[in-house]
């Protein structure tokens, strides 16, 4: 019998064998369609990401153990170390929380602040919690035992760090947010090897003094860039992609860096759309100057194609700038207007103002175009967020100001 007999059978084993294992692997239903989050396919390997690209813990706000508001944002420039527990748990939360306290310890002469937070927070109340925080002779101002309303804290698991927050089931794993506020990386707690990976990765981030806006990142976190895919599972929106009329992808996490400037139309608009594209297509030499991109994202998707999209621009872009036109999913744009810019996106009713933008992908203002009052604060505040070096401490919009209402003054002589 010919010797190479048997080894083509093998082969050809072999080849069925890879075409039967990918054929089952394709159709696995819902594989690429559920929600993000901890014990699902992603974060079991590294990847390679733009920094980026991380999520963000955005303003988190929740009380800590003396009964004071926590706000992640006013503690901006510095790096957190942050895991789940519950403070009746007898076992492996108090194990879990002593390999915190190890860890306070060795970064004790560091900025490093250390978040705790419940996933029992109607048990777990600041009082509670202070008694809880001194049996680890904890240091109040850099360890922080958080606890807050019930929703808040499932917000912070399923819409922060996404990960299950059931007492029974919570999260074992040490997330670590760099001084920029982006989930850098994850780390299981009870494993010496992830530990000292750990240790590496944040003195890394402890030796950063600026944001690593070029730089790749290597992280086991692999839900970094996946949620603007699967935007149809997440309860509250911070990112997106959406098609452009020359038929490229935008991703909002490319324009971190940059500050940009967004408006909503929709090509059949009989008056306003044209009146204010019309405005905008006069500001494409200053925002050029100033490198500034425009974005404009159709309400009517279902009208606005990219080939609709692409002759409609003709009419308005000057060769050679940076003003694109979006189009996409109807319902994922009407969740871009009202979650990410907290205004109207409707296929014929929709927000006539001017986004503004900021460097870390926050919108921070909003401006009617028709008013002179609000276009010279438009550029002014274009200036002022393009020399920001690290993310704002506050993520309150900086336009239209907040005007606090007047004393009675009968009032105040009652």
């Amino acid at each position: 019998m010919n010797k190479w007999v048997p080894i083509t059978l093998w082969l050809l084993v072999l080849v069925l064998g890879i075409w039967v294992w990918n054929q089952r692997r394709s159709t696995v239903p819902g594989e690429n369609d559920g929600p993000i989050m901890e014990g699902t396919s992603d974060g079991k390997i590294f990847i390679e990401v733009p920094w980026k690209h991380l999520p963000t813990v955005g303003d988190l706000k929740l009380t800590d153990q003396r009964g004071e508001p926590f706000s992640a944002a006013a503690k901006i420039g510095r790096p957190f170390l942050v895991n789940f527990f519950f403070s009746t748990c007898p076992t492996i939360c108090r194990q879990f929380n002593g390999q915190m306290q190890e860890l306070a310890s060795q970064f004790k002469h560091t900025d490093v602040m250390l978040l705790s937070i419940t996933v029992d927070p109607e048990t777990d109340r600041p009082d509670l919690l202070l008694k809880y925080a001194d049996s680890f002779l904890a240091d109040h101002e850099r360890w922080k035992f958080l606890t807050g309303r019930t929703h808040e804290i499932e917000a912070t698991g399923q819409q922060v760090f996404h990960v299950p927050l059931e007492k029974a089931t919570h999260t074992e794993k040490i997330f670590l947010v760099d001084r920029w506020g982006r989930i850098r990386d994850w780390f299981d707690w009870n494993n010496a090897e992830e530990l000292s990976r750990l240790k590496v990765t944040l003195q890394d981030v402890l030796s950063e003094t600026e944001p690593p806006l070029d730089k790749t990142v290597r992280t086991r976190y692999a839900l970094a860039g996946g949620f603007a895919d699967r935007w149809a599972n997440e309860k509250w929106l911070a990112e997106f992609k959406l098609d452009d009329a020359d038929g490229k992808k935008f991703y909002s996490r490319d324009m971190v860096g940059q500050v940009w400037l967004a408006s909503f139309f929709f090509t059949s608009c009989p008056k306003i759309c044209p009146q204010m594209n019309t405005q905008l297509a006069k500001y494409q030499t200053r925002l050029k100057e100033k490198s500034v991109p425009l974005i404009s994202i159709t309400t009517d998707s279902n009208v606005d194609t990219v080939a609709v999209l692409k002759e409609y621009s003709r009419q308005y872009r000057t060769e050679g700038t940076d003003w694109r036109f979006l189009t996409g999913d109807a319902t994922l744009i009407k969740r871009i207007g009202s979650e990410l810019f907290t205004a109207a996106s409707g296929a014929e009713h929709h927000s006539t103002d001017l986004f503004l933008v900021d460097r870390w992908g926050n919108v921070r203002g909003s401006f009617n175009w028709q008013l002179p009052e609000h276009e010279v604060a438009m550029w002014d505040w274009i200036e002022r967020l393009q020399q920001e070096t690290r993310p704002p401490s506050s993520l309150q919009r900086v336009h239209p100001p907040v005007v606090t209402p007047a004393l009675d003054e009968d009032a105040n002589d009652e």
